[in-house]
């Protein structure tokens, strides 16, 4: 009895240290972004500069919103993540979340593209809920560069009034520690994919279309042969001299453990 259970506590102390109980084998962390760093950002902004453009020249339906949607604590995580919608005015916190202003300029480095073309953003917040389970990132952007289309989601949200504040703020809801696809995934609909038809315009007009070849530019300077690699003396002799072993760089040499060397 005392043998086997001798056993026992050996085989669990084997398998303890074979799967520790600190390491999530179904969680790689390496393909979770963390909302803490600039990584978040990079992966969501030209998103939102994409939903903005779109937004300023069509009307998106369900995109803008006069108020925060209410929905119970219970179904809000189940119903928030993947949400995205456009409010007048700046950055109101909803109820349940508390907000801290991004003010890392890493971070803000990723919304130079949005923030040069389409619309001026004026801050960047990251509300989290209370219980930490649900984070929103509000992007307030104050007016729109490029013309606002008529009945477009823009100016339902006031951001091409003459008068008065153009001020508009994108919400995001997400839940914290995902993949970045899971980030990205509701965001796709949004990009609007119409082929161009005014290269077809030349059969349309009855006159032969000829193909026109750009005529091959080369430069002298590239034309050259490649110089070969300059010649560097050897790092160390474990294995013998690499003159007396007639190495060739680049080539494989010495034994199987050491097959591509450390001569060259």
């Amino acid at each position: 009895m005392m043998r086997q259970s001798r056993c026992m506590l050996s085989r669990n102390f084997r398998l303890s240290l074979k799967y520790p109980s600190l390491v999530s084998y179904n969680k790689l962390p390496w393909e979770i972004v963390n909302h803490e760093t600039p990584a978040l950002h990079m992966h969501v902004a030209p998103y939102y500069e994409q939903i903005i453009s779109l937004a300023a020249t069509t009307a998106v339906p369900h995109l803008a919103h006069a108020k925060h949607q209410t929905v119970a604590e219970a179904q809000r995580l189940r119903a928030l993540p993947g949400t995205l919608y456009l409010m007048k005015g700046g950055a109101q916190t909803p109820p349940g979340f508390t907000a801290h202003d991004v003010a890392d300029s890493v971070a803000l480095q990723y919304y130079g593209g949005l923030s040069g073309t389409v619309a001026p953003v004026a801050h960047v917040r990251l509300m989290v809920s209370d219980d930490l389970r649900l984070l929103c990132l509000a992007v307030t952007c104050a007016g729109a560069y490029r013309s606002v289309a008529p009945r477009s989601t823009l100016q339902q949200v006031g951001a091409a009034a003459e008068r008065g504040d153009t001020t508009f703020t994108l919400y995001h809801y997400f839940r914290p520690n995902r993949p970045a696809t899971e980030l990205t995934r509701p965001l796709d609909k949004y990009y609007v994919h119409r082929p161009r038809a005014n290269v077809l315009d030349a059969f349309a007009s009855g006159s032969g279309w000829v193909p026109q070849l750009a005529v091959p530019t080369r430069e002298k300077a590239r034309a050259q042969l490649t110089p070969l690699p300059p010649y560097r003396p050897p790092q160390s002799y474990l294995m013998g001299l690499a003159e007396r072993l007639a190495v060739i760089p680049g080539n494989s040499f010495g034994r199987r453990s050491n097959m591509w060397g450390h001569w060259f």
